[in-house]
C-alpha cells in the first residue's frame, strides 16, 4: 500500500469510528421509528422510480440490518408484501459472496459472532445462491457509514460490498442506506478510489436523494 492509499485508509478509518460513535447515542426509540419511515420510504421508490420497473416476482436485493444500522426489516417485509423476490447476504470465509431468498423475520437465524470478534448479520436458513444472482436484481440496496453528493459510500472496509457492486446488472438501481445526519450534502467528502462504484440514490432514515 502506497503513501497515498495509507493516507486514504486511515481516513476513512477515522470516519468510520465517528460513526459508529454517534450512532451509539441513538435510542431504541428513534431506531424503530427509524425503521418504519425506511419501510415507507422503500414503498414510495418502489412505486415511483422513474428508472427502474418492478414487478411482482422480479428481484431485489438488500440486508438484514445488524448493530447500529438503520433497521431494514420493514423495508424488507414491503417489499416482499409487494411481490418481489428479496435476496438478502449468505456470507461464507473472508470476501465470499453468497444469497438467499428472505421470506420474513421468522426465518433468519442469528448467526455467531466472527473470529475476530466482529457483528454478523442473522441469515436466512433456506438454499444458498451464488454471487452471480445478484444480476437477477433489478434494485439494490447497500449499507454505509456515510454518503456524499457523488454518491459515494463509505463501507465497512472489507470490500464484500464493492464486489457485489462490481457484479449488479447494468441498469440495477444502486440504492446507499444511512442515517440522515450521515449523508454530506458535499462533492468529494468521501475519498474515492478506483474500485468504488458509486450508488445512484441515497435513502437515509427521512428522506431519498437522488444523485
Amino acid at each position: 500500500m502506497n503513501d497515498k492509499a495509507e493516507k486514504i485508509d486511515a481516513h476513512k478509518q477515522v470516519m468510520r469510528h465517528e460513526a459508529i460513535r454517534i450512532r451509539k447515542e441513538i435510542g431504541e426509540g428513534e431506531r424503530a421509528e427509524a425503521g418504519e419511515r425506511l419501510g415507507k420510504l422503500a414503498a414510495s421508490l418502489v412505486n415511483n422510480s422513474p428508472t427502474v420497473d418492478l414487478k411482482p416476482g422480479d428481484s431485489a436485493a438488500a440486508y438484514v440490518s445488524m448493530g447500529t444500522e438503520v433497521p431494514t426489516f420493514e423495508l424488507l417485509d414491503t417489499l416482499v408484501q409487494r411481490g418481489l423476490r428479496m435476496l438478502v447476504p449468505r456470507l461464507g470465509k473472508g470476501r465470499d459472496i453468497g444469497w438467499s431468498e428472505y421470506d420474513g423475520k421468522t426465518g433468519l437465524r442469528q448467526m455467531p459472532h466472527t473470529a475476530t470478534g466482529g457483528l454478523r448479520p442473522a441469515e436466512p436458513e433456506g438454499e444458498i445462491l451464488g454471487p452471480e444472482a445478484i444480476a437477477d436484481a433489478k434494485i439494490v440496496f447497500i449499507p454505509a457509514f456515510a454518503i456524499d453528493l457523488d454518491g459515494t459510500r463509505l463501507g465497512r472496509g472489507g470490500g464484500w460490498y464493492d464486489q457485489v457492486l462490481g457484479l449488479c446488472r447494468e441498469d440495477a438501481l444502486k440504492i446507499g442506506v444511512c442515517w440522515d445526519r450521515e449523508f454530506i450534502d458535499h462533492h468529494h467528502a468521501v475519498p474515492r478510489e478506483e474500485h468504488d462504484i458509486p450508488v445512484d440514490v441515497i435513502m437515509t432514515d427521512k428522506r431519498i436523494i437522488t444523485i
